[in-house]
C-alpha cells in the first residue's frame, strides 16, 4: 500500500475549510438586548358622564375648555400664589405660582383644556363675573352666603388649603402683639381681599361654616387698601413721599410675612388665625353648578389623598397648608 503524503500547505488549507464549515453550521449567538425600562403606572381619571344639560358642567364638557379666573400679583416677591415670570419677554412672562399649578390639575381632572384668565379683583370676590371665566382659583375665602344671595352668588368648593394670616410690623414696634394691637392704628391690607373685608365695619360678622373668621374687629382700626402688598413690605419703616403706605403694621397672608422676615428686613410677624381657601363658581344662564362642584370636590379630595396637593404647597411655600390645624 502506498502512503499519500500531502504538503503542509494542503493540510493548512483543509483545516481552514473545516473551521469555516463549523462556523457556518453554528451561527454566532445573538446578543441579549438590555431590559426595557418599567412602564409607569398611568394615572386613571374616571370619565365624567354626560348630564341632562341643566348644569354648567355640561356646557364645559361640550366646549372642552375650562376658563379659570385668577388674581395675578404684581411681583413674585415673598411667594405670592400667582404671578408673571420672565420666561418669555415678548408676552411679559408666563403665569406661575401655586394657584396656576392647582388650576392645571383641576382642568386635567375634568378632562378639559385650561384657559387662564386674569380676573379683576373686585369682580372675583363679588361674583359679578359676567361670563368672563367659569371658576375662580384666587385665594378666595368661602364665607357663608349673605341672606340675600343675589348680592354675592359665589358657590364654593370644599377648602383646598388653610392659609395662616397674621400681622407684620417693625421689630421696634414692641406693642404689636395681637389683633387688639390694631386698635386706633392705620393698618395696610391688600385691596379687594378677605383681609380688607375682615377689618372693615361688619368684618367680625363674616363667618365660615357658621364660625367667625375674626373673633372681634379691633376698635377704631383704620384699614388702608394697598395695590402692591410686596412693595409696602419693602418700604415699611422707610418714610417716602411716593410710598403707598407709611404705617408700621400690615394684616395679611402669614407665608408672605414669614418670607419677608427670612429675607432680612427689620420686621416681625405674628400669627392671628387661619383662613380656608376654596374654588369658586357662579350659576349662569339658569344653569346649576351642583355637578360641577361635586366633580371639583372629587378632584381636590384625590389630590389631597395622593399627596399631590401637599407637593404643590411644598413647591411654592416650603410648607404644607393642605390640612387644617386639626390635621384634617
Amino acid at each position: 500500500m502506498t502512503n499519500l503524503v500531502f504538503p503542509k500547505s494542503i493540510w493548512f488549507f483543509l483545516l481552514a475549510l473545516l473551521v469555516a464549515a463549523q462556523c457556518q453550521a453554528a451561527p454566532l449567538p445573538t446578543p441579549t438586548p438590555p431590559p426595557a425600562p418599567p412602564t409607569p403606572t398611568p394615572l386613571l381619571i374616571p370619565p365624567i358622564p354626560t348630564g341632562d344639560g341643566s348644569d354648567l358642567l355640561d356646557r364645559l364638557l361640550a366646549s372642552g375648555v375650562l376658563r379659570v379666573g385668577i388674581r395675578v400679583w404684581p411681583e413674585a416677591n415673598f411667594s405670592p400664589p400667582a404671578f408673571r415670570g420672565f420666561s418669555n419677554a415678548e408676552t411679559g412672562g408666563a403665569l406661575n405660582g401655586f394657584e396656576v399649578d392647582l388650576a392645571h390639575h383641576v382642568a386635567e381632572g375634568l378632562g378639559l383644556e385650561l384657559e387662564l384668565v386674569e380676573g379683576y379683583p373686585p369682580a372675583l370676590i363679588s361674583g359679578d363675573w359676567r361670563g368672563q371665566w367659569d371658576i375662580a382659583i384666587a385665594s378666595l375665602v368661602p364665607f357663608d352666603p349673605p341672606p340675600d344671595r343675589s348680592s354675592n352668588p359665589l358657590v364654593f368648593s370644599k377648602p383646598y388649603g388653610y392659609m395662616p394670616m397674621g400681622l407684620l410690623s417693625l421689630t421696634t414696634a414692641d406693642d404689636v402683639k395681637a389683633l387688639s394691637s390694631l386698635a386706633g392704628r392705620p393698618v395696610g391690607v391688600l385691596e379687594d381681599s378677605a383681609y380688607q373685608r375682615l377689618l372693615f365695619p361688619g368684618g367680625a360678622a363674616l363667618t365660615v361654616q357658621q364660625k367667625p373668621l375674626l373673633p372681634q374687629r379691633p376698635a377704631d382700626v383704620q384699614p388702608v387698601p394697598l395695590a402692591n402688598l410686596q412693595k409696602a413690605i419693602r418700604h415699611m419703616g422707610q418714610p417716602q413721599s411716593d410710598a403707598e403706605f407709611q404705617g408700621e403694621v400690615l394684616f395679611g397672608p402669614g407665608p408672605m410675612f414669614e418670607e419677608a422676615v427670612k429675607s432680612g428686613l427689620p420686621v416681625k410677624w405674628i400669627k392671628v388665625g387661619v383662613q380656608p381657601l376654596a374654588v369658586a363658581t357662579v350659576p349662569v344662564d339658569n344653569l346649576k353648578v351642583d355637578r360641577l362642584m361635586l366633580e371639583i370636590n372629587k378632584i381636590l379630595a384625590r389630590l389631597h389623598r395622593q399627596g399631590t396637593l401637599a407637593e404643590i404647597y411644598l413647591k411654592w411655600y416650603g410648607q404644607d397648608f393642605s390640612r387644617s390645624e386639626d390635621g384634617k
